[in-house]
């Protein structure tokens, strides 16, 4: 929504917004942006003063606002539906989606057709470390988003991509997430068909040929251009497995539009990555990454990558239970197993969490200090640590660099 509200502004609307909450890196886009932000779930004056109210997925029926908005006939929209009327018309449009990777190759692809001279209109869900912002709009043709599968708004229950009408859909990988929204994989197959079904002829589809659940997927029924990327074996400054996946989709993506493979490797040995997505952070006493995986195999992806990168290096994790599929244990089964590369492994979650059991490795905690202060006890027997969260990770991070 941060983005969203800087793409208004750049359109030349007014914006202000309200939330319980704003941590960074969105609130601090918000902040330079000059929004003005209030902090609360009650009805505020500037519901009455506005033309229209763009409404987050978050809120549902019984929110404050939401009844005050309807009951009062306030004209509002969801975040895609205004974002598919207001700012994607007449342009091209790259959907970048799938159940991981979507923020890194989203901001890939940005970073090719940036440096070969396309100045791409965006939307990523993180902020794009090149240009220090989640989004940008200008005169070009192009325009990259970042599609997501969860759903629209309390009053649209389709995923927010089916709003998108992509010319180029880029569908990394599927897995069972979400499990607030979806009961089983088949649910979020079924929303990823409904987009191809709106997918006319000269459209494109770029697809992992190695991933089974896309390949399910298409095998329902595709009318459009089905192109499968090659993974490409090394690319300098891409780190992991699953990054490389993610730069040769975001390549093939861009050899739509007549950019060379070669050219677009070149842009990337310049990309400066991604807030949070292995984010290298500066500490004196272990190297510190900051990382939003929240999923199992986004999980042990990430730590793989490090332990490539770094090899014999001993790693710590923290990891914050906090998705709705983690906390209502839909990936218990997998979660433990997800650590396995790593030394000493500390999961912090505000929630009681019925299903989780300590482990000589993995051990659950509710106070971030704690946490803080076993890590650096240990300081002689870490080389690493990585830092996993969906969510403000900021105050560990301050803690770690108190030592």
């Amino acid at each position: 929504m941060a983005g969203l509200a800087g793409l208004a502004i750049q359109k030349g609307y007014k914006v202000t917004g309200q939330d319980k909450a704003y941590y960074p890196p969105m609130s601090t886009q918000l902040t330079s942006l000059g929004i003005k932000v209030n902090q609360t779930e009650d009805i505020i004056d500037d519901l009455d003063k506005c033309d229209a109210v763009i409404i987050g997925n978050s809120l549902s029926r019984g929110n404050k606002t939401v009844e005050y908005i309807l009951d009062k006939g306030i004209e509002h929209y969801s975040g895609p539906e205004w974002i598919k009327n207001h700012i994607l018309k007449n342009k091209y449009v790259f959907v970048v989606s799938g159940t991981h990777g979507k923020t890194t190759t989203t901001s890939m692809l940005i970073k090719i057709l940036q440096e070969s001279g396309k100045n791409p209109s965006y939307l990523v869900g993180g902020i794009y470390k090149d240009n220090d912002i989640s989004y940008k709009y200008t005169s070009s043709d192009y325009f990259i988003i970042e599609g997501d599968e969860y759903d629209t708004s309390f009053f649209d229950k389709r995923s927010k991509f089916i709003h998108y009408k992509p010319d180029v859909l880029i569908i990394n990988n599927l897995e069972y997430d979400h499990s607030d929204i979806f009961e089983n994989i088949d649910q979020i197959k079924k929303q990823f068909h409904f987009l191809i079904r709106t997918m006319s002829k000269n459209k494109n589809i770029i697809y992992d040929h190695e991933d089974f659940h896309t390949l399910s997927l298409l095998s329902m029924g595709c009318w459009c251009k089905k192109i499968p990327y090659k993974k490409i074996k090394n690319i300098n400054n891409v780190i992991g497995d699953h990054n490389l996946k993610n730069a040769s989709a975001a390549i093939a993506a861009a050899e739509i539009i007549g950019i060379k493979k070669n050219d677009s490797i070149l842009a990337l040995e310049n990309f400066s990555g991604v807030k949070r997505r292995l984010e290298l952070i500066t500490n004196k006493n272990f190297i510190l990454y900051d990382d939003f995986a929240h999923h199992p195999t986004a999980i042990s992806a990430s730590i793989e990558a490090i332990k490539t990168k770094h090899p014999g290096k001993k790693i710590f994790v923290f990891f914050e239970i906090r998705s709705n599929s983690m906390i209502s244990g839909a990936h218990k089964n997998k979660l433990i197993d997800s650590f396995s590369e790593a030394e000493e492994v500390f999961i912090y979650c505000k929630n009681n969490i019925s299903w989780f059991h300590d482990s000589i490795k993995c051990k659950i905690y509710k106070d971030l200090d704690t946490i803080s202060s076993k890590i650096i006890a240990n300081i002689e027997n870490v080389d690493i640590v990585i830092l996993m969260s969906n969510g403000d990770t900021s105050y560990i991070i301050k803690k770690l660099n108190q030592l």
